[in-house]
């Protein structure tokens, strides 16, 4: 009988890349997919007719039991930015421990996609992950836990876009200071590292991992690289930071009119990337992968080969 894996924000940038590397396994693992709104329900019934497809409250330690009844696996990914993440987050793990107690109990794992260094408090999204970390591993549970920087996958497709301007020099506004460096991740990187925990389960118990796939990187050179693959000189201008907050929250929220308690996240996080950077290790993507991790150039090269077809 299949296993029933349960994977939360089954809609986002994460679990797209996820979900089609499990769905076909279908003698294996059974899919409970978990999201908030209605037209991630109906989009993910439609695309993916033989999974369970739930809406589920967080705050709701009811919500929680239904996704992890039955499951073996629970793949935790928390919904950023909310003010109340480490309520959720510690609610279905919670819930994963009276689920564990059962008598003929099948659960096994629970998988956590955290952020890169959430010790970094002065990042409320980092701060509320690390309350999460901590109670998950002081719970009796086995578990996981991944730790992806900022996505490359976030920017590149602006990037990409000006290959198509009539400019030679054409101008690229950068939301964040672009002399300071990152570790990259990378989303197929990252779900392939996640289907690999997932399938080899026992090998990873009680591990925290760092899922990056760069060397730290200077933004400009992050973005002159993608230059050089459309052809283009890309000059680099910095956004002014009240207006990327604005665009943070109507990205994240819908709504670039709301409440302070929802937009000091974002503002936060981007205070410390103008000045800090976020650096990491990929060797142990590396390691996981058993191949070199995904570059920007490598990354370019495939969503300009998929657009292309």
């Amino acid at each position: 009988m299949p296993e029933l894996i349960a994977l939360t924000c089954a809609s986002g940038k994460q679990c797209s890349q996820i979900i089609p590397r499990l769905y076909p396994q279908s003698s294996l693992y059974k899919l409970r997919l978990v999201v908030k709104s209605p037209s991630s329900l109906a989009r993910l019934q439609e695309k993916y007719p033989d999974a369970e497809v739930i809406r589920a409250n967080l705050n709701d330690p009811h919500d929680c039991e239904k996704i992890v009844d039955g499951a073996s696996v629970v793949y935790y990914v928390s919904p950023g930015f909310e003010p109340h993440e480490a309520r959720y987050g510690i609610n279905v793990v919670a819930a994963a421990v009276e689920e564990s107690k059962k008598p003929g109990s099948k659960f096994s794992h629970f998988i956590f996609s955290s952020v890169l260094h959430t010790h970094l408090r002065k990042m409320l999204n980092h701060d509320r992950k690390r309350e999460i970390e901590e109670y998950l591993c002081e719970s009796p549970l086995a578990w996981t836990v991944l730790q992806p920087s900022h996505f490359m996958d976030n920017t590149i497709a602006r990037i990409l876009q000006l290959k198509y301007s009539p400019e030679p020099d054409p101008v690229f506004m950068a939301t964040q200071n672009p002399e300071i460096a990152f570790s990259f991740s990378c989303v197929y990187d990252f779900a392939e590292a996640s289907v690999k925990v997932i399938e080899e389960r026992s090998k990873h118990f009680y591990a925290t991992y760092q899922i990056v796939s760069t060397w730290p990187t200077k933004y400009v050179d992050y973005i002159q690289t993608i230059g050089t693959v459309i052809g283009k000189n890309i000059k680099i201008k910095q956004a002014p930071y009240e207006q990327v907050i604005e665009i943070y929250a109507k990205n994240i929220f819908g709504d670039s009119n709301v409440e302070l308690g929802l937009k000091e996240g974002p503002a936060r996080m981007l205070l410390y990337y103008n000045g800090r950077g976020l650096p990491g290790n990929p060797r142990v993507t590396e390691w996981l992968l058993n191949r070199p991790p995904t570059s920007p150039v490598d990354l370019a090269k495939i969503l300009l080969a998929a657009s292309a077809k």
